[in-house]
């Protein structure tokens, strides 16, 4: 009986061992098959994310710091699980979304803030234009009452014969009519204010130092600062703007007292005055740089589109 029961153990410990290596390798083999398989689509997914972002939503992916998961949310499209709301997704879509709602409100900001000193520099120009007009208005009428005046006057005198006075007077006209119109000429290229209104963006465009602001933007500082992916050169967004401003001589020297009048820096040109040319090309450089600053939006949207968040 017993060397029956021993060769009956042997028996079962032997059919229990074969099925456990039947059972159990399978499973590792599965796991192991199915590790393989994931690793190509996982790097197919991640070199393929250039294709399937335009260029603005890769830059502002990678300008956010969260390029990686938006190529985690692409690979998950493409897998298609089946599973449109699982977990991992829809915690991927709300860092994406906070992220670009982040950035979106810092454009508004900066866009707000570019309005103000575009408001206060028109409103300093059109003050200027108004006082210039009203001086070359009254040098006009001056110099018509007075040439009007002494013709009248020399008018009787060469009718009674007195050639001499009436050319005197001729005369006298002629030299107060050079003088006037001397003075409307000045007068319409004077015209001066002292620069207030506070630092505008331009102090970060021309890279100057200035007072601390209350509010941090270095997220639209980075972007002015970066290269724009369709450039064909290494010119950064401020290269381009500078060489445009320079091309259409709104910008005539970088000297950095000029510069600094130009971004009206609070504290270093509190004696310093401004006049219409200064605030024309204060004016256009401000729009431009805001121009700059919204096309970020373009590469924010196409994250949104494509995280299927819009």
């Amino acid at each position: 009986m017993k060397a029956g029961q021993r060769t009956a153990t042997s028996i079962f410990l032997s059919i229990a061992l074969v099925l456990t290596q039947t059972f159990s390798l399978p499973m590792h083999a599965q796991g192991t098959i199915e590790e393989t398989a994931a690793a190509p689509i996982k790097i197919a997914a991640a070199s393929q994310t250039k294709a399937v972002l335009s260029p603005a939503a890769y830059e502002a992916a990678t300008l956010l710091g969260i390029l990686p998961q938006v190529e985690r949310l692409i690979q998950i499209k493409q897998a298609g699980d089946g599973n449109p709301h699982n977990d991992e997704e829809m915690a991927l879509k709300i860092d994406v979304f906070d992220k670009v709602l982040g950035c979106s409100l810092e454009i508004r900001m900066i866009s707000g803030r570019i309005d103000r000193e575009l408001a206060w520099s028109s409103n300093g120009q059109s003050m200027l234009q108004a006082k210039r007009q009203r001086n070359l208005n009254a040098l006009f009428t001056a110099n018509f009452m007075q040439g009007g005046i002494l013709g009248v006057l020399s008018g009787p005198a060469f009718l009674h014969g007195k050639d001499a006075l009436g050319t005197e007077l001729l005369l006298l006209a002629s030299s107060i009519g050079l003088l006037l119109s001397t003075a409307s000429l000045a007068a319409s290229r004077s015209g001066t204010k002292k620069i207030d209104g506070g630092t505008t963006i331009l102090a970060d465009v021309f890279h100057l130092s200035q007072p601390a602001q209350k509010h941090n933007y270095d997220t639209i500082v980075k972007y002015l600062n970066s290269v724009p992916p369709d450039a064909n050169n290494n010119h950064t967004r401020i290269n381009v703007l500078i060489d445009g401003w320079k091309k259409g001589r709104y910008l005539r020297s970088t000297k950095e007292k000029q510069l600094e009048k130009l971004a009206a820096i609070e504290g270093k040109t509190a004696k310093e005055k401004e006049n219409i040319r200064l605030l024309d090309n204060r004016i256009r450089m401000l729009y431009d740089t805001q121009w700059t600053i919204e096309q970020l939006d373009i590469g924010l949207l196409d994250l949104l589109r494509i995280t299927e968040l819009n």
